[in-house]
């Protein structure tokens, strides 16, 4: 699914997408950091997914893509 109003919620938490095994188990809520660490290096994150992408290198690229999704979506911290 995209990343669209992830920030907060459960990992797997679309009803609509057939997630693998690893992610539906991983049972974390997504933030910066573990968002930042999927997109570096998608299969290390979480041994088991079946995410085809093969990461961003660049840590400001990373930085700039989550600043965007975080203020594109309303994301609020609690």
């Amino acid at each position: 699914p995209n990343l669209h109003g992830v920030f907060g919620k459960p990992a797997a938490a679309n009803p609509d997408f057939k997630y693998s095994d690893a992610l539906k188990n991983a049972g974390f809520t997504w933030d910066a950091d573990k968002l930042n660490h999927w997109l570096e290096k998608p299969q290390t994150f979480l041994p088991g997914t079946k995410m085809s992408f093969a990461g961003l290198k660049d840590a400001k690229d990373r930085t700039d893509l989550i600043a965007y999704v975080m203020a594109e979506t309303g994301y609020k911290p609690q």
